[in-house]
């Protein structure tokens, strides 16, 4: 029997393959073009990220020119005042410290994107030919913020301390403690030790003296707050504040043995802090403990306290002896506006601070022993009363797109040499003889005449891109 096969029908095949290719080449074709797409946002964004990091660079140069700016003109300032003699007082009245400030204080937006209509017609013009010719593409917000006025977290290491000069030693001896000055110690200046023997020596910075006292202005802290927070007191009222200082102390000193390294659940990091929010690493500090001291301290490289910024946590940090009212009369003598709208009781020097103290605190009034214990306490903490900013928080933000970078920055100015190896606004090595007399301020920088043509230099301490 034979068999016969049927033809196979081959039609409608090529179109079959044809269509196949197609829908392959489609695909690959697509796919391509996403990869391309996606390379080219890349590469924009990529170019956003470099034009942002350029915009964030150029923002923190135009913050080191405001602060030079208001540096340079605070010295010529001050130099007409030296010059001018009894009409100091015109000067001062002339060009205000509150005027000068606004160089640097005064957030700034680039390009300034507010209303201008109420300018003058040639600087509304000029405004408008910036916006216009700057081709400047994204936008740059810079605030500068000043840095002293909370204590330095890391005033208690003596590469970060400031060493102020020795108090002036009586006549017949060195200085003499007020018995009444420290209840607990009649015998010694606040903050020593019960028994403990007034030196004859002149005061220095005492790190031991300097954590004693940080505990205890913790201790002050919290027992403030649990007086006028009840929930807080319920909530906190067994908080070991002893363990807070012990970590902190042992978190920023590498030479310092905490007992409470071995129960942290993170290593010590055993160097300074380099930001405030450190604090959180540590195992007894929550977010309200955080809030709490956020507000009185900053982790940065100067221990200067400028008295005319200071707020009131610090403040009463500071001076633990002042009353509710008499830190409420402080802040309305302090703060009290003038006739032009600008604060006209700003302190020229520490010197006039303290004599706000011994006049108008019942505490120190008539007792010049009891101001010198204050300075020796300062002193042994590393701390320095100032009445002009020269450390600075430089943040700058800049956007560019959908890109943005932050950047931060420590910034202090240097004043120039006022004698063989020292900057003036700085103090002189421990291991040089401190000859200034009690009777300078501190802040020898605002004082000391400069020679003509001598100009502050700008010092970068800290860096970084957020």
């Amino acid at each position: 029997m034979t068999f016969f096969r049927k033809p196979t029908d081959r039609r409608g095949v090529a179109l079959f393959i044809v269509l196949a290719s197609m829908a392959m080449l489609a695909v690959f074709v697509g796919e391509i073009t996403y990869t391309a797409q996606i390379n080219q946002k890349l590469a924009y964004d990529k170019l956003d990220q470099v034009k942002a990091l350029a915009l964030a660079k150029s923002g923190l140069r135009l913050a080191l020119l405001r602060i030079r700016a208001y540096s340079e003109l605070k010295k010529t300032v001050s130099q007409l005042a030296g010059q001018s003699g009894a009409a100091s007082q015109m000067v001062d009245s002339v060009v205000p410290k509150d005027m000068i400030e606004k160089i640097w204080a005064e957030p700034v937006t680039i390009p300034f994107s507010g209303d201008i209509s109420g300018l003058p017609g040639e600087l509304k013009d000029a405004v408008e030919k910036f916006r216009k010719d700057s081709g400047m593409e994204g936008k740059l917000y810079l605030s500068i913020q000043a840095q002293s006025n909370r204590i330095n977290l890391n005033s208690t290491l003596p590469a970060f301390a400031a060493i102020a000069p020795p108090p002036q030693k009586k006549e017949g001896g060195g200085a003499t403690a007020d018995p009444a000055a420290n209840p607990a110690n009649p015998s010694g200046p606040p903050g020593t030790a019960p028994g403990a023997e007034p030196s004859p020596t002149p005061v220095t910075y005492n790190p031991d003296q300097a954590r004693q006292a940080l505990q205890t202005q913790l201790e002050d802290t919290f027992r403030r707050k649990s007086e006028t927070d009840d929930r807080f007191r319920d909530r906190y009222g067994s908080f070991r504040v002893e363990d807070l200082a012990q970590e902190i102390f042992g978190w920023s000193d590498l030479s310092y043995e905490s007992p409470r390294e071995q129960v942290s659940p993170i290593p010590f990091k055993k160097a300074p802090f380099y930001d405030i929010s450190e604090l959180l690493y540590l195992r007894s500090v929550d977010e309200e403990i955080y809030g709490l001291l956020a507000s009185q301290f900053h982790a940065g490289v100067a221990s200067n306290i400028n008295i005319n910024t200071v707020r009131e946590p610090v403040l009463r940090a500071l001076i633990p002896q002042m009353t509710n009212e008499e830190v409420k009369k402080f802040f309305e003598f302090r703060d009290k506006k003038g006739d032009d709208g600008l604060d006209g009781n700003k302190f020229k020097n520490a010197d006039g601070f303290f004599t706000y103290l011994k006049d108008k605190v019942q505490f120190f009034a008539g007792s010049a022993n009891r101001i010198t214990d204050l300075k020796n306490l300062f002193i042994q903490r590393g701390i320095q009363i100032v009445t002009d900013e020269s450390n600075f928080l430089v943040r700058v933000e800049a956007t560019v797109q959908q890109t943005k970078r932050t950047l931060e920055a420590l910034v202090s100015i240097i004043e120039p040499a006022s004698a063989p190896g020292t900057r003036a606004g700085q103090p002189p090595p421990q291991n040089q003889p401190q000859n200034q007399p009690q009777n300078q301020s501190q802040n020898q920088s605002q004082n000391t005449a400069v020679p003509t043509g001598a100009r502050s230099n700008l010092k970068i301490t800290q860096l970084r891109f957020l």
